[in-house]
């Protein structure tokens, strides 16, 4: 592209689907500047450092499964694939009070919806029923109403109620971050045929260094190297104040809304997080666990998907879609006695505890999210429709990328 082609656009947002635009419009030829509010880049995904136990910590631990296309690429074209971890094949271990550790495992010498068929018919308290209602899932999933609920999905193929506790709202919360009464039939539709077409895709994946230093950094790099002008501590209080011939707002709907002085309800879900570090090291059976039955949904052994040796042991619990009124202490005494019981001995007290609940950490998948914008004005923000993915890494990354395409060809660019 040359000079003259070459047009100034701002990136309103240091996020990953900010940076991820900023990265790809500099590829383009273009000159980008980029505004973050915060004094670090990353948005939701940024790590902190806690002094106490002198480690970088992110709010909450990432879980990615081989489908996530655009992020994947995106770490190998900043030269950080090696900052996942993943699976073999898909392993998801669970844990309930009556029927103590078990998994969900699909074999890899079967194709991968035999895989499935038979990784659920294995799984204690599940027959043949779970079986047919996982085959009217796979056969329903292209007729979704985007009107229709997870829950109402459920009900429609008769889905025992042991499947739907081990599997379904187990990813559900986990994805979506919202319980199956209200969440998106047509989204968790998009999210199973995506995650589960192939044995490639169908597992997990994990950072095994904090985020800021596994994404944030090595994406930021490339900007510096591409000339990408990055301003921390700005915050972007009108788009008057911007002199660009395009601007990208990678923002989540609330904040974009906010930005443009409009009123409308955008609905967000919570996510806590409790970080807790022992001295005495608690045998768990895998780096990562599902809790059902439980307040504490998820237990993640961070010291081990971080690698790390250090003489405390960092556990995580964490709780999607979380509306618990209960004070800070008795949430985490509640987890304390939960984790006793995953592992049958006593727990003694943790070194340190670290409470991060994240009020707003993702935008709802809703219809009507979009607004009407200037015809410079780009949207690359957090606001899932149904039938698109929902908040995660990936989805910001697939909006960052399609963001810079459609500014690159853009009228106002090219003219």
């Amino acid at each position: 592209m040359s000079e003259t082609q070459s047009k100034r656009v701002a990136v309103v947002g240091g996020g990953i689907a900010g940076l991820t635009a900023a990265l790809r419009l500099a590829e383009y030829g273009h000159q980008v500047d980029v505004y973050e509010a915060a004094p670090a880049l990353g948005g939701r995904t940024k790590s902190f450092f806690d002094e106490g136990v002198g480690e970088w910590v992110d709010n909450g631990p990432h879980m990615m499964v081989g489908a996530y296309h655009a992020t994947r690429k995106l770490l190998a074209d900043v030269g950080a694939s090696a900052h996942v971890s993943w699976q073999s094949s898909l392993t998801l271990p669970l844990w309930d009070k009556q029927r103590g550790f078990f998994k969900l495992q699909a074999p890899s010498w079967l194709p991968v919806n035999l895989a499935l068929l038979w990784a659920v018919y294995r799984m204690p308290g599940h027959d043949l029923s779970s079986v047919k209602a996982m085959l009217k899932l796979a056969l329903g999933m292209m007729n979704r109403d985007e009107e229709q609920t997870v829950q109402a999905w459920m009900d429609e193929i008769g889905a025992p109620e042991v499947l739907v506790r081990d599997m379904l709202e187990v990813l559900c919360l986990g994805v979506m971050n919202e319980p199956l009464t209200t969440a998106n039939a047509k989204t968790f539709a998009r999210v199973l045929a995506t995650s589960f077409s192939s044995h490639q895709y169908a597992k997990m994946g994990w950072f095994n260094k904090p985020l800021s230093q596994a994404l944030v950094a090595p994406v930021a790099d490339k900007l510096r190297a591409l000339g990408v002008n990055m301003e921390l501590r700005h915050t972007v209080r009108s788009l008057d104040e911007l002199n660009h011939d395009a601007v990208v707002l990678a923002l989540p709907a609330f904040a974009r809304n906010r930005l443009l002085g409009i009123q409308e309800e955008v609905k967000t879900q919570a996510i806590t997080n409790i970080h807790l570090w022992f001295k005495q090291h608690i045998p768990l059976p895998s780096l990562m666990l599902g809790m059902l039955g439980t307040y504490g949904q998820w237990l993640f052994d961070v010291s081990e998907m971080m690698e790390q040796k250090d003489d405390l042991q960092h556990l995580c619990v964490t709780i999607s879609a979380d509306k618990s009124e209960a004070s800070q202490d008795e949430l985490v005494a509640l987890v304390l006695d939960e984790l006793g019981k995953v592992v049958g001995e006593n727990i003694s007290q943790p070194e340190k505890i670290r409470f991060i609940r994240e009020k707003r950490a993702t935008v709802l998948v809703r219809k009507d999210l979009d607004v009407d914008l200037p015809r410079h004005v780009f949207d690359a923000g957090e606001a899932p429709y149904p039938g698109q993915l929902p908040a995660t890494i990936e989805l910001a990354v697939i909006s960052g990328e399609e963001v810079a395409k459609k500014v690159h060809l853009s009228h106002e660019i090219n003219a």
